[in-house]
């Protein structure tokens, strides 16, 4: 199923209900059909009986595709055992005094940041070099990052730790939704511009996290961005990473309580499956 949404560029939160008359596994995106790998979200979850799905979005397009299928119809199979209900648009939640919103560092990153986000999935990448308007911000958009030995690298993106160049990976941002791409672009700007310790993973993946939910970010995309990362170098250290932004994501909820949406964070599963 397709859904139109006028979003018309402006923040705002998609409220789609589906119904089923068994469980199943249903899978949610949302997309600028426009703009070739410019996804919004794009989840999956259990559905038994009703389920209410929300979709925050800071950043939107002008009208944004709605795809919804079931795990039989991403075989190809007919299902008509579901159903969808009116869609929604509501205003988007945000908390900007959970973070210093007001420091004009942070505010500017945000503002190139998502400019860039929004459009990773077909600027060119290879040599191609993507500034700020004020010039304090560089992103440096290869194909790949390799290491010392022109080998490709796991990491989507990494930041020069005595210039905060950051270099970005387009194989792997042009498989990531808007919202997975700002959470990794938050926590590499956080190693330079916010950490005490420049080194410190946990730092950045915290203060990047808090600019990130306080932004309205949906939490699936923060989720399913860590867990892919890591699944590419699993190992202790990144377990105990993922159980300490698993437990920071629960407390801001639990804080401001009044940025939720009824059962929004109920929805949330921490694998990804991509789609057409």
């Amino acid at each position: 199923m397709r859904i139109k949404a006028k979003t018309k560029k402006k923040p705002c939160c998609l409220q789609i209900t589906i119904r089923c008359k068994e469980p199943r596994k249903m899978y949610l995106k949302v997309k600028d059909d426009e703009k070739p790998f410019t996804n919004y979200t794009n989840r999956y979850c259990v559905v038994e009986g009703q389920q209410t799905f929300w979709v925050r979005m800071p950043i939107s397009p002008p009208n944004a595709t709605i795809i919804i299928k079931s795990e039989k119809q991403m075989d190809g199979t007919i299902d008509d055992s579901y159903k969808v209900g009116n869609l929604q648009i509501l205003p988007l939640k945000r908390k900007l005094t959970a973070f210093n919103y007001t420091n004009s560092t942070i505010q500017n990153y945000i503002n190139f940041c998502q400019e860039f986000c929004a459009k990773a999935g077909y600027i060119s990448a290879g040599n191609s070099i993507y500034t700020s308007d004020d010039g304090k911000f560089r992103i440096d958009y290869l194909n790949d990052i390799l290491d010392d030995m022109g080998k490709p690298l796991n990491t989507p993106a990494r930041i020069s730790k005595s210039e905060g160049i950051i270099e970005v990976s387009k194989d792997k941002f042009k498989e990531y939704t808007i919202p997975m791409r700002m959470c990794i672009l938050l926590h590499e700007f956080s190693h330079y511009y916010l950490n005490t310790d420049i080194s410190n993973e946990t730092e950045a993946d915290l203060n990047g996290l808090l600019i990130y939910l306080g932004l309205g970010y949906p939490r699936i995309d923060a989720y399913n961005v860590f867990t892919q990362v890591f699944s590419n170098s699993p190992n202790m250290v990144n377990g105990n990473r993922m159980k300490i932004i698993d437990k920071f994501i629960r407390n801001f909820e639990d804080t401001h309580y009044e940025m939720s949406y009824q059962n929004d964070f109920n929805n949330i599963e921490v694998k990804i499956k991509q789609y057409d």
